[in-house]
């Protein structure tokens, strides 16, 4: 019985500790990871920051090596990006999903959805315009609902895109005909996407036309534009960037 009691007080005992265990002091906690540090890195720094430069340098590097669209970029980009602030995620999002739709390379549109994500403060949302790449990334996915011919063409296409990703690019490719040949002949509301340079043979134009038909800003695909500088799009994104916190970082 003595031996129960001892057992049940050092139980009680343990119990209490584990309740009243002080807070973490103020001085320990790293604030620029929110309230809350299990969600610290959805949220990117205000920035910039110094490795910044080297993403850039980086991703300038993977250009002038015709390398922008590899595996080994679009896994450097994650870490550019979980790692960056948000004027450098502000400036890669649009570029890097417009050099997506150029090149046919979901995982670079992927990627610059990502950024976009990251980007909280609204003067950078802006800079960077980042709602018109959230609304590319929901015409690839999602689109609009509707039971007539034009949704289903819709939704058609967005499958195409999805097996596009799935790297299936020849049943992509021939979902994707299919669709654009049912829009022409059923959707007469449907015209054909406005000039863009990616090359109408290629992966790319397929993108084009998913982004087109389910409504996505046109600045997504380039239209009427020139082939993307995807560096030089980043730097200059940067510098707005630089110039919507600046008024911020003078307040005292």
């Amino acid at each position: 019985m003595s031996k129960s009691i001892l057992i049940l007080s050092l139980s009680a005992l343990l119990l209490s500790c584990a309740h009243d265990e002080a807070p973490k002091p103020a001085a320990q906690r790293d604030w620029e990871k929110g309230l809350d540090e299990e969600f610290g890195q959805q949220i990117a720094p205000l920035g910039p920051l110094e490795s910044d430069q080297n993403a850039y340098d980086l991703i300038r590097r993977r250009e002038r090596e015709h390398a922008i669209g590899s595996r080994l970029t679009a896994t450097d980009l994650d870490e550019i990006i979980a790692n960056s602030s948000q004027v450098l995620a502000s400036a890669l999002a649009l570029p890097l999903f417009r050099a997506g739709v150029y090149w046919g390379q979901p995982r670079l549109i992927d990627r610059g959805c990502t950024a976009a994500k990251r980007v909280t403060h609204a003067a950078l949302r802006a800079a960077g315009n980042i709602e018109a790449v959230l609304q590319g990334c929901a015409a690839l996915i999602t689109g609009r609902s509707s039971s007539d011919s034009c949704g289903d063409s819709q939704g058609k296409l967005r499958e195409a895109y999805s097996l596009l990703a799935g790297e299936k690019a020849q049943e992509a490719g021939r979902s994707a005909a299919e669709a654009v040949r049912a829009l022409r002949d059923r959707c007469p509301k449907m015209s054909a996407p406005l000039r863009t340079p990616v090359d109408p043979s290629t992966r790319g134009f397929l993108i084009v036309w998913v982004l087109h038909a389910n409504d996505a800003p046109p600045v997504t695909f380039l239209a009427g534009e020139a082939a993307p500088n995807t560096a030089e799009a980043i730097n200059e994104g940067f510098l707005r960037g630089v110039q919507a916190v600046r008024p911020m970082a003078h307040n005292p």
